[in-house]
């Protein structure tokens, strides 16, 4: 049984080497457990290839690329629509050699999911599913997100839809699934050394993301200059990477606290942040579901959050902190509030690596057989 995957995950070449946004890559490996091959359907883009990005551990995972689209600047955004037909035509090209037991699966939203949904409507493929990775409940979404979401609402494409969250009058073929972030050795190891962790001195902070407005590094970095409590605090590390980080550095090289920028890490190098943190904090103004909370939570980093999207549902007030109202004000205070209250801080910490198990590959695979491969048989 073969499957076609069909994302906008960018790739790169690295020494003659294909390489892939590190977090999907992980998962597409971790699906050959179920299939026999699979082809990654994907734009690849020229340029360096990110820290965070890895190689297929398997020459039966095979890459197909796409020209990739997109970008702030008027003709970026149209490319979109001028890359359309060759990237149809390399899409269409790889379904041609399923056959009808194989599966294929859209990963979205993304701009070009505005002719693929209709572009896989009309090849009538039964055997096909979409991971729907975004806010499914964002407010004001691109129209082409809009499109997206009331297309697969409606199950046009007539497949079983999986997204992050369960919500009031949802429709049986949408499916709440977790994004996996680890396997059980990993969690194992995760938890132990989390399980350890001492709350009882000055405190690390981590962020893990790209550096930008829209994941509220400005707004974190006002709230940091206002807290009370910077004598408890050992260092505020920002892991990540984005065309503002020198406009960032500068307004952190202000605040009188410890405050690094690490730029974008591998996987191990990030898991060495969260192995000394002990608050993970992400004011993202929108989001599906992050990895990195579950990932920073399974070694007892307590999450301080933005409440939207799923992530409440899966890290409520009893293991993380939820800003209700996204500025300043609001993280210096749950800040300076978890800043004094350690106890807390550590069942709140135990509680999060307790609670981590179903963020694994494991749970993930026996979800997809038992609802999705093998649901209907």
């Amino acid at each position: 049984m073969k499957l076609a995957i069909i994302s906008h995950t960018p790739h790169y070449k690295k020494n003659g080497r294909i390489t892939g946004w590190g977090s999907t890559v992980r998962e597409v490996n971790h699906l050959l457990k179920l299939f026999d091959e699979i082809y990654h359907i994907a734009p690849l883009h020229d340029g360096e290839s990110p820290d965070s990005s890895l190689e297929y551990q398997s020459e039966k995972i095979k890459f197909i690329s796409l020209k990739p689209y997109g970008g702030e600047k008027l003709y970026q955004k149209l490319s979109v629509v001028f890359t359309a037909p060759y990237n149809i035509k390399k899409i269409s090209s790889v379904l041609k050699n399923l056959s009808r037991e194989d599966w294929v699966q859209f990963r979205a939203p993304t701009a070009m999911g505005v002719y693929v949904l209709p572009f896989l409507k009309l090849k009538n493929r039964s055997r096909l599913w979409v991971k729907y990775a975004g806010n499914w409940k964002m407010e004001n979404p691109p129209l082409s997100y809009r499109f997206q979401k009331w297309w697969l609402e409606n199950n046009y494409q007539g497949s079983k839809v999986t997204i992050n969250g369960y919500w009031k009058g949802q429709k049986e073929h949408i499916l709440d699934f977790q994004n996996p972030c680890f396997d059980k050795v990993e969690l194992d190891r995760a938890g132990k050394i989390g399980s350890e962790k001492d709350f009882k001195g000055k405190l690390t902070l981590c962020f893990a993301g790209s550096l930008t407005s829209n994941k509220g590094v400005d707004i974190l970095l006002e709230a940091l200059r206002m807290i009370e409590g910077k004598n408890e605090i050992a260092e505020m590390i920002f892991a990540g990477d984005g065309s503002e980080r020198k406009k960032y550095e500068k307004s952190a090289s202000e605040i009188n606290l410890k405050i690094s920028f690490t730029g974008f890490l591998g996987r191990s190098d990030l898991e060495k942040i969260y192995e000394k943190s002990h608050i993970i904090i992400l004011p993202s103004e929108s989001e599906g579901f992050p990895k990195v909370i579950a990932e920073a939570a399974a070694f007892g980093c307590v999450p301080l959050v933005s409440d939207v999207s799923s992530i409440s549902q899966y890290f409520d007030g009893s293991k993380s902190f939820l800003l209700k109202k996204i500025n300043a004000e609001e993280i210096r205070m749950k800040l300076d509030y978890a800043l004094s209250e350690r106890r807390k801080l550590k069942e709140m910490s135990l509680k999060c690596i307790t609670d981590s198990g179903i963020f694994t590959y494991e749970h993930y695979l026996n979800s997809l057989k038992d609802k999705i491969i093998y649901a209907d048989q």
